[in-house]
């Protein structure tokens, strides 16, 4: 006969087995989702409106008039990471930034094409829609690639290129971030591709962000909510699939993304965080060198890390100083960042 703390043990392991099999079921029916409906109310803008583009209901923030710029978020991240810069450069740009799927507020690809490739053609059927003729374009981390091949793809169209801790030349290894064990356990949990906790987004943000003081509860909320759309952890899923079968993210950088970069011939403006885990000042500098414009520009921002335009809102200054074509002809330097010596 069983001795009873065996017994006591069995029965707490099936208790565990049929909790853990209760949960799966439970995030295979969506039952931890948030509808969209419900999300947009949460978290739209008052400038928000919703744009369908071959079966896509993209979400477009659009506000301000002037000379357009849009802007392409990255990797678990959605529009509302250009909150500040986007408030700023409405002052005298008209500013479009995107929810590209599946983040944010977008609704599914009945396509199934999840991917940075499928990105580009909807940025190019949004410029046809507003009749955009010639805009800017800018992009942070994962966005960067997506706003630099979309410039190589439309030279005709984009005016200037605005890359934000862009990680678009090969990295050496010792300089590649490393992700902790935590991190990796959290991401590739058991539950992978229906569920990600909470615990996940609070730990990669605390990663990413260098100035803690912008990483607000409300941050974390909003950013776990938003990755919580019905079937959205498996068409997530396929779109870091796709990152990493293009080269695209950067623990993987190839050469190929680099002699895109070198053939960029508009005005590129780079912008660093160069403060916490992710890559090095020299890093931005690399890629400022390596664009094949005429006109380059460096600056960084030493006490702010990955996520650079909540980290550091008034670095739109900068942006507006780029894009003021009066910039050139008096040769005043940027108000808020430093402006980076890049020479090799």
């Amino acid at each position: 006969m069983l001795k009873r703390p065996v017994m006591a043990g069995i029965a707490a392991l099936a208790l565990l087995a049929a909790g853990l099999t209760a949960f799966v079921v439970a995030a295979r029916m969506d039952a931890f989702a948030i509808p969209l409906g419900e999300l947009r109310h949460r978290y739209q803008t008052a400038h928000s409106r919703y744009v369908t583009l071959d079966g896509v209901q993209l979400h477009v923030d659009d506000r301000g008039s002037g000379p357009v710029v849009m802007l392409i978020h990255g990797h678990y991240q959605s529009l509302r990471i250009w909150d500040a810069w986007a408030q700023r450069l409405a002052r005298d740009h008209r500013v479009i930034r995107i929810d590209m799927p599946p983040y944010g507020l977008s609704g599914p690809d009945p396509s199934g094409r999840y991917s940075p490739r499928r990105v580009e053609q909807l940025i190019a059927l949004l410029a046809r829609h507003e009749r955009l003729e010639r805009f800017s374009i800018g992009g942070i981390s994962t966005g960067s690639a997506i706003a630099m091949r979309y410039t190589l793809a439309h030279p005709d169209q984009v005016e200037s290129l605005i890359l934000v801790n862009a990680p678009l030349v090969p990295i050496p290894p010792a300089m590649q971030p490393r992700t902790s064990a935590t991190l990796g356990f959290l991401e590739n949990n058991l539950f992978r591709p229906i569920y990600r906790p909470k615990a996940f987004y609070r730990y990669l943000l605390n990663r990413l962000i260098a100035n803690k003081a912008v990483l607000t509860e409300d941050l974390v909320q909003q950013t776990y909510d938003t990755h919580r759309k019905p079937g959205n952890a498996a068409t997530l899923d396929r779109f870091t699939s796709a990152l990493r079968f293009e080269a695209s993210d950067y623990g993987k950088r190839s050469q190929t993304t680099a002699q895109q970069l070198a053939a960029v011939r508009v005005p590129t403006l780079v912008l660093w965080g160069g403060a916490g885990s992710m890559l090095p000042v020299s890093i931005g500098c690399e890629v400022a060198r390596t664009a094949g414009a005429s006109r380059r520009v460096m600056i960084s921002f030493p006490g702010a890390g990955h996520f650079l335009p909540i980290e550091a809102p008034r670095a739109a200054e900068d942006i507006a100083w780029f894009l003021d074509p009066a910039s050139r002809s008096t040769g005043a330097r940027p108000p808020v960042g430093t402006v980076e010596d890049c020479a090799r």
